[in-house]
């Protein structure tokens, strides 16, 4: 059976999971593609790939934060996608293009700026953008998809799946529930679960978005909050309705490192994602 496979999560979860909790989980599963990268193309190749010039309307410029481009770590054909992974909850054409500060990345346990970092979803006719004088890109690369079905890692936050494991404690079971994710550092992957290497995230992007575009002090990344606080911002916003976008892992070639070689999350709340608001993506970069 194939890693990643429906069949394969199924034997995983017989094998780990208390009977009584099989269903619960195997609800919570989802769909994503994994991301390899492939042969190096033209920079302005049209279609998915990694890195290289991104491609947008007429007249667009490149984004910029304090002055600096921000770099195109991925532009992803939704066309493609929407072949690939039907039912999926990102438009089924046009582009999606994803921009990141490389060079003073935005961590996710400190105070973030979202000004360092951008996702545009490009839906008409493009062409490519001038690249800014003296700025590099990234090598172009194709991109070669694998569908998969993703669980939770057994230190995600997430309540459903925290009720579901209540009786599932054993190492064998966290063990095998992570391997559904996938061994060893994070990969590249579109939508799905995502491969956590220092906990959940979703309040981590709940707390800092607040702070950040909620303008609400009381949130800052350092503080330390109440049980009221805490209440407070889960009926607000809910941090479960928050959901993964992409995730990249660090790569030697490119020269792609997330802290000491950890992974970079794009995400997004479900509300935002089926309006079509792009531009209220948060990024966390986890090590």
């Amino acid at each position: 059976m194939a890693f990643g496979s429906e069949a394969w999560l199924r034997g995983v979860i017989a094998e780990a999971v208390p009977e009584g909790s099989r269903e619960q989980l195997w609800r919570m599963r989802r769909s994503a593609l994994r991301i390899w990268p492939g042969e190096q193309v033209a920079p302005d190749a049209a279609g998915s790939r990694l890195g290289g010039r991104p491609l947008a309307a007429p007249g667009t410029s490149w984004p910029t934060w304090e002055g600096d481009p921000l770099d195109l770590l991925a532009q992803i054909d939704l066309v493609e996608v929407a072949r690939l992974l039907p039912g999926n909850p990102l438009p089924d054409h046009g582009l999606l293009s994803f921009f990141y500060d490389t060079k003073t990345p935005a961590w996710g346990v400190v105070p973030s700026d979202p000004a360092g970092w951008r996702v545009r979803w490009e839906r008409g006719p493009v062409e490519p953008i001038a690249l800014p004088e003296g700025w590099g890109m990234f090598p172009a690369r194709e991109v070669r998809w694998e569908p998969l079905v993703t669980l939770p890692r057994a230190t995600e936050e997430y309540v459903d799946f925290i009720e579901a494991m209540e009786d599932t404690s054993t190492t064998k079971a966290r063990s095998a529930l992570d391997d559904a994710i996938g061994p060893g550092p994070a990969h590249h992957q579109l939508l799905g679960w995502p491969h956590l290497l220092q906990g959940s995230m979703h309040w981590s992007c709940q707390k800092e978005s607040t702070f950040h575009r909620g303008d609400r002090p009381q949130y800052h990344p350092d503080a330390s909050l109440t049980q009221d606080d805490w209440d407070e911002l889960e009926t607000d916003t809910r941090s479960a309705d928050w959901q993964l976008l992409l995730q990249l892992g660090s790569e030697e070639m490119p020269g792609w490192c997330w802290g000491d070689g950890g992974g970079l999350y794009f995400w997004i709340r479900r509300a935002d994602l089926a309006a079509r608001r792009f531009d209220q993506v948060w990024t966390v970069m986890q090590c």
